[in-house]
């Protein structure tokens, strides 16, 4: 609670594998939104939600993907929870969000084949490992935009912030 001498809510949050939540910001609402990486195929999801796939199984070892999910004020509900990522893995460590409801994500991937959208600033996985920015709609159902940033080495991203004009700002 604001005082910090009472628990508002605790949940658990995945499935049988690995998942490591690594960001968290909270809307106007309440609402949490935590972003990190999962090995799972079981990852909960919610229907209409972008990807509902997992997307990195490589026999006995699965890379990880990325997850977002958005927990209502209560934490008793998810209004969203999806995967994003390509055949590689996928590390998110850092989520934003705008005053819409817009979830901001950066992080790193190795995947070639990583969502990125049409117009992106860039489209092209330059190697070894790329920074990623994601700007998820406010229903989790789609991306607003998707770029990698990075060149032909390695480049990974740690935080992003938001400006009120909804401006991503990223440092790593």
């Amino acid at each position: 609670n604001p005082s910090g001498n009472a628990l508002v809510y605790s949940t658990f949050l995945g499935g049988v594998r690995m998942d490591l939540a690594w960001g968290i910001a909270i809307n106007s609402a309440g609402n949490a939104y935590v972003t990190g990486e999962t090995n799972g195929t079981d990852f909960p999801t919610t229907p209409g939600a972008f990807d509902r796939t997992f997307h990195s199984m490589h026999g006995s070892y699965d890379f990880p993907d990325i997850f977002v999910t958005e927990l209502n004020q209560d934490g008793s509900a998810l209004v969203y929870s999806t995967y994003i990522g390509g055949a590689g893995w996928e590390w998110a460590y850092s989520v934003a969000v705008d005053t819409a409801g817009s979830a901001y994500l950066t992080g790193v991937t190795n995947s070639t084949n990583f969502p990125v959208t049409p117009g992106a600033f860039d489209r092209t996985y330059g190697g070894a490992m790329d920074a990623f920015v994601v700007k998820l709609n406010p229903a989790g159902s789609g991306l607003v935009y998707s770029t990698y940033l990075g060149g032909s080495i390695w480049e990974l991203s740690f935080s992003i912030a938001v400006d009120s004009a909804g401006n991503a700002y990223v440092t790593g």
